[in-house]
């Protein structure tokens, strides 16, 4: 095999495997992709058959000069503005014609700058765990390349290319190189400044799915949640912090996320209205009265809208954002959709806190009143079932009834859309939770009971791993707000039961699935939005480690410190912030120092181990020439061997047998250029340690 040869096939390898995450994150279409692989591939079986003819440069011109109308079609139309799209198909169109174009040295090399380049794209729009695993192959492929391209371009140095001589032993290398890289990148990542965003952006989380956020922006129609629901994607994990005093009761996981009150052929969308929340202090927002009985922390998966969805009993709200706006119907929104994981803390009441902003029914327009979509029949539905009573009476009864009266289906295949509400309510008389809550909503108005749309999600499930809870895409649901005289806002839910987001699989599934849900969070946390106060705690916990050090070796009495007290006279507990200051703190971390020291000292003895040279017949024959020369007058370096092994047997006459046995395998060795065979190497080092021993007791 030519030394050519094995570079062409070395980069095909490599250029096969960059760009395989990019579809997966929408960075680049299947079918593109396909056309790319199918091209090196045909590059692979032409470098394999060692064809001795190339694309010339007049070629690579012509072909490029093809290739920018192309360019330009996809930039403004295709891409319509956007460069991403087209700079990477550009990248791969040029990297595969490169290939077919290998005739001379450095054009190898500049194949390997567009093989980089893919790979950093294709780095630089992944986010999920899987990247690493595709980092790592690309690692060991890479230097591969490297080294095979360093090893045969000393060879061909000599003038020789024959197949025998590119033998090159790189498990020991890969293995220690790789593993130095990764050694080397956990502490880089961990102290080197943040870049809080990624340089390209693409759709697509890594998985080939994407959570829709068509039921959470400011327009929806009737198959949005549907749509939301196929999606198994985490949406939000919530953490429970402890309460103060237990709960009287548990309450239901909704969270919501918008409002909609104008309903327009079988499309819902808000109002404009309300606009920026005010901060109570701080950072901190107060969205109704009261004292929160407990706290949890969620965090937000990008979900590719601005809402921000909050628990219906949220009454503060602490995030890391400077600016909140509020809609109409009291759902909180971003003003940006965040495109990494967002982390905020709530507060909480034992009740639903919703909009206090009361309707205004002398007011024309009034639109949680408006009767668009309303049909004669839906009127006389809504008065049979309300009858008479107060306002919360009558809503309830419209509730049962929608529950009970109706089934909950997913199917629409063959129905009309000209009034969708309408058949679902008197012809098909089952639908999803949209066609519930739109109905019962329109039903409501139709007496006079001002009522809206909300969209969010109801539910999630617990991870024991983590403790906290998962809500899903799946878990995307809509519900109803009606408004009551001295009531104020209450929720309802028409929803059969069957319809309403279900509990995760159980058994070893659901546990398979809550362990693959805690490996996602960790990354979310300690890789995607890993940052700043992340760095200091590192470092300030290597200060204290620092600083237990040196405590070990002082000895003196530390005075108790005295005791604080608060306002009800007793001890003060520590706060979470000095637990790690007394005792139990002190030794976890001379423990983890321990820990630390004795694994570095084994990482060292295991590359001194891996890295110790192996013995030869070269080197043992060497050694006993630095021997004899210790004991008696140097001899020259012109020395021949058969001359130094007389020597030595003059001068050693204990030694004279495996002096011998040294230099016959050094003379094979060196002159023969035989490689010696495992027992070969085994007589060689008890020769060695005979002659040492026998040249000792000789003086």
């Amino acid at each position: 095999m030519s030394f050519g040869r094995q570079k062409r096939l070395l980069l095909g390898f490599l250029a096969l495997v960059a760009p395989l995450p990019l579809p997966f994150n929408d960075v680049v279409e299947w079918s593109v992709l396909l056309l790319y692989l199918l091209g090196v591939l045909l590059f692979l079986r032409r470098a394999s058959l060692d064809a001795p003819n190339w694309l010339p440069l007049w070629a690579m011109n012509v072909i490029g000069f093809a290739y920018l109308p192309i360019f330009v079609v996809d930039l403004l139309v295709l891409g319509r503005g956007r460069l991403v799209h087209p700079v990477i198909h550009l990248c791969l169109f040029a990297l595969l014609v490169k290939l077919f174009s290998l005739r001379r040295e450095r054009d190898k090399w500049q194949a390997v700058l567009g093989v980089f380049f893919l790979f950093l794209a294709s780095m630089g729009t992944s986010v999920h765990p899987s990247i690493a695993l595709y980092l790592l192959l690309f690692v060991v492929l890479g230097l591969v390349l490297l080294s095979r391209f360093a090893f045969l371009h000393v060879l061909s140095g000599f003038g020789r290319e024959e197949p025998a001589l590119a033998v090159l032993p790189l498990k020991g290398f890969l293995s220690t190189a790789t593993v130095a890289i990764a050694v080397l990148a956990v502490p880089l990542f961990a102290l080197l400044p943040r870049v809080r965003q990624p340089f390209i952006v693409g759709r697509g989380v890594g998985t080939g799915t994407l959570i829709e956020a068509a039921g959470f922006s400011d327009a929806v129609t009737l198959d949005s949640i549907g749509v939301i629901r196929n999606s198994r994607e985490v949406a939000l994990r919530v953490l429970d912090e402890p309460r103060a005093t237990p709960s009287p009761g548990a309450n239901e996981l909704r969270f919501k996320a918008s409002t909609y009150d104008i309903y327009e052929g079988g499309s819902w969308r808000k109002t404009k209205g309300r606009g920026p929340l005010l901060r109570d202090q701080g950072v901190r927002f107060r969205l109704g009265s009261g004292v929160p009985t407990h706290w949890a922390k969620i965090y937000l998966q990008p979900l590719h809208s601005k809402s921000l969805p909050l628990p219906v009993e949220t009454v503060i709200l602490e995030p890391r954002v400077a600016n909140l706006y509020s809609d109409v119907g009291g759902a909180v929104s971003l003003e940006f959709s965040p495109m990494e994981v967002l982390e905020y803390r709530v507060g909480m009441l034992d009740r639903p806190v919703l909009s206090d902003d009361p309707p205004h029914p002398e007011v024309p327009g009034e639109p949680t009143l408006d009767l668009s979509g309303l049909t004669p029949r839906m009127t006389e539905l809504a008065k049979r079932v309300t009858g008479e009573g107060a306002p919360g009476e009558r809503a309830k009864r419209l509730e049962t009834h929608l529950i009970q009266g109706y089934n909950y289906t997913r199917d629409f295949r063959d129905r009309s859309t000209e009034n969708p509400l309408d058949d679902f309510l008197f012809r098909y008389r089952s639908g999803h939770c949209e066609y519930f809550a739109s109905s019962m909503v329109l039903l409501l108005r139709s007496q006079g009971i001002p009522a809206r749309l909300v969209t969010g999600f109801l539910g999630g499930d617990y991870n024991p791993f983590e403790g906290y809870t998962i809500v899903r895409g799946s878990n995307a649901h809509a519900w109803v707000e009606a408004y009551l005289p001295g009531e104020g806002w209450q929720v309802y839910d028409p929803t059969p039961p069957a319809g309403r987001p279900a509990e995760a699989a159980t058994g070893l599934l659901g546990l398979a699935q809550q362990g693959y849900d805690f490996l996602l969070f960790r990354w979310d946390r300690y890789v995607l939005t890993y940052g700043l106060y992340d760095q200091m705690r590192i470092v300030s916990s290597l200060r204290d480690l620092w600083r237990d050090l040196f405590g070990l070796f002082e000895h003196h009495e530390t005075p108790e410190p005295p005791a604080r007290h608060g306002r009800g006279g007793g001890a003060e507990l520590p706060s979470a912030a000095n637990l790690d200051d007394g005792p139990r703190g002190m030794g976890l971390r001379t423990g983890l120092l321990i820990l630390a020291v004795l694994l570095l000292g084994a990482l060292g003895l295991w590359l001194l181990r891996l890295y110790r040279t192996p013995l030869t017949a070269t080197r043992a024959y060497r050694k006993l020439r630095r021997r004899l020369s210790h004991g008696g007058p140097p001899l020259p370096e012109s020395t021949p061997p058969l001359v130094f092994r007389s020597a030595a047997a003059a001068r050693y006459p204990g030694a004279a047998l495996p002096t011998a046995k040294i230099v016959d395998l050094y003379l094979r060795e060196s002159f023969g250029g035989e490689l010696l065979e495992d027992e070969e190497l085994e007589e060689l080092k008890e020769a060695l340690g005979e002659a040492e021993r026998g040249m000792r007791k000789a003086g």
